[in-house]
């Protein structure tokens, strides 16, 4: 199912707004069309709209220091402990799928 909306803990709603992250990673595979507008939402409750620009599915292992730079983290390390904090285990093998982003309002 195509995703119209990507929902956020509130703590990562004014790095979004400031443009320091600019990218979020998901486990397993998410379908959000390139070119699509999509709310943006914290607790459910619309913050922002943004293009989805580019998805990319990889192994979890696959991601680099520039990923987390772009999800707003400090390093892979900080990325990978989100992500376990967020879904519990997260495997090594496991896909995830980046979503860029651009805040358009």
């Amino acid at each position: 199912m195509e995703q119209r909306r990507i929902n956020f803990d509130s703590e990562f709603v004014s790095a979004i707004v400031n443009g320091r992250k600019v990218t979020t990673v998901r486990k397993g595979i998410k379908r959000y069309p390139v070119g699509r507008i999509v709310d943006l939402t914290a607790n459910n409750q619309p913050f922002a709209r943004a293009r989805v620009d580019r998805v990319v599915v990889k192994r979890v292992k696959e991601l680099t220091e520039r990923d987390a730079l772009l999800d707003g983290f400090e390093s892979r390390e900080e990325l990978i402990d989100a992500l376990k904090k967020i879904y519990g285990n997260v495997e090594d093998e496991e896909l995830v799928t980046v979503v860029h982003f651009t805040v358009v309002e």
